[in-house]
């Protein structure tokens, strides 16, 4: 099925990742189940979130010691914070 070929490749790319972006502002099952991938993989994370969305960040990715929170207000902010964070590695 789609599901199946979608969820096989969508593995693949975080086994395969030397780094997951995830931005995390919406909640999303998706997301979260990448995350978790990432984690069984011991791929770091680093979670993107708008904090004047109105979304409350969910307490299991702010919580997780294995995940980066960079808070951002705009895309070009969002950029700077994920250089800082690559050039950090």
């Amino acid at each position: 099925s789609d599901d199946k070929k979608i969820w096989q490749r969508d593995v693949s790319w975080v086994q395969q990742a030397d780094v997951l972006i995830a931005e995390v502002t919406q909640p999303s099952l998706g997301v979260g189940y990448e995350i978790s991938e990432a984690h069984n993989s011991n791929t770091p994370v680093l979670a993107l979130y708008h904090p004047r969305s109105g979304n409350k960040l969910s307490a299991m990715i702010n919580g997780d010691p294995n995940v980066v929170v960079i808070e951002y207000s705009n895309i070009e902010e969002a950029k700077f914070n994920i250089d800082i964070y690559f050039n950090n590695l």
